[in-house]
């Protein structure tokens, strides 16, 4: 086969450059919105008055935090990723970023420090609460899941993992999730309620978490034939980055029959180590997870494909490639799974995606 040369415009990841999302916040349950009160007796005798307000009663589950305290993790979460983007280093993540998170600003950082302009696309999780949504559940680890607002652009929001390890450990997060625009949100009772915690393995959904989080994964690098069953609903994030691959791969074979020069394809692994997961009041549950992907292009025999130089060509060092082309990514998304007899499909409410490298032959 003769040498082709291709010269195709990858294009900028739309996740990283959306426009502002609309802004939407999640529904709270009904039991979040209740007041009390009572109404006055007709009589000409006084009532006597009122009892002093009680406590829960011991069998009923209260909330494990309360606003003042998710506001003050959230604040402090936001200040150690501003402090740690600001001097490239990820230990000014500590003592409230873990995880994932740790690891994934560290190898951006690594990528910025050849190609500067991929710090724009860090997303960064803001310090002021919107929503607060709480474990009632008394052991350990506690989870709740903060919807935050972004600093810089209006109408962004952010769904926040915090998970406190044992009572002797702070509240960290290990990641944010954007919130996808145009889907609908579930209805979650917020800090002054409470919710129950969901497990990996938690019956009474369409499917486990565990489960719908390899679902996702598989859509993601699959398309329609790792969901042949519809039960994933479409979401932006996923529409967009299945037309970056179609796009690149056009412009990749470009004159040439299909597949003739390169192909690509991008493989996405749950990280199943990380999870938090809260029950909507329909009885569904909103489950926040970790997932990396590798996005290859592999160069045909004989072939030689160059790049526009852009932000990933810069951090493998090259942009004309005779073997491959390997885009690594860290992404922590957020899905909605309805309860077992619901007539609907799993929906993904929020995704972040951060480039963790760039390698090339």
């Amino acid at each position: 086969m003769s040498t082709r040369r291709q010269r195709p415009t990858v294009r900028k990841d739309p996740q990283m450059t959306s426009r502002p999302l609309a802004r939407r916040g999640l529904l709270l349950g009904a039991g979040s919105l209740l007041t009390t009160g009572f109404l006055a007796a007709c009589g000409s005798e006084p009532e006597p008055p009122p009892a002093p307000p009680q406590g829960p009663k011991a069998s009923q589950p209260t909330p494990q935090n309360t606003t003042e305290q998710l506001t003050t993790v959230v604040s402090e979460v936001n200040a150690d990723v501003m402090a740690a983007d600001k001097a490239k280093k990820s230990k000014e993540l500590a003592p409230r970023v873990s995880g994932s998170a740790v690891h994934f600003r560290q190898a951006a950082y690594e990528s910025i420090s050849t190609s500067k302009g991929l710090a724009k696309f860090l997303d960064v999780p803001g310090a002021t609460l919107t929503v607060p949504l709480t474990t009632v559940t008394a052991g350990f680890p506690r989870v709740s899941i903060a919807l935050v607002e972004d600093d810089e652009t209006e109408g962004l929001r952010h769904f926040v993992a915090l998970q406190q390890a044992d009572a002797h450990s702070p509240y960290t997060s290990w990641g944010w999730a954007k919130q996808l625009s145009g889907v609908e949100m579930p209805s979650v009772s917020d800090a002054r309620v409470g919710a129950e915690n969901v497990a990996t393995d938690a019956d009474g959904l369409l499917m486990t978490p565990a489960e719908a989080l390899e679902l996702y994964a598989k859509t993601l690098t699959d398309g329609a034939k790792g969901d042949p069953d519809q039960q994933i609903a479409e979401d932006p994030f996923k529409t967009s980055r299945h037309e970056q691959i179609q796009a690149e791969r056009t412009q990749l074979n470009e004159g040439v029959e299909k597949d003739e020069a390169a192909t690509i394809r991008e493989t996405y692994a749950v990280h199943d180590e990380e999870f938090a997961g809260l029950r909507t009041d329909d009885g569904g549950a909103l489950v926040m997870g970790t997932m990396r992907s590798s996005r290859k292009m592999t160069v045909q025999d004989g072939a030689t494909v160059r790049y526009e130089e852009d932000a990933y060509t810069k951090v493998a060092g090259t942009h004309e490639f005779t073997e491959e082309f390997v885009r690594s990514f860290g992404i922590h998304v957020a899905l909605y799974i309805p309860p077992k007899d619901a007539d609907a499909p799993i929906q993904p409410i929020g995704a972040s995606l951060t480039i963790l490298g760039a390698t090339a032959e």
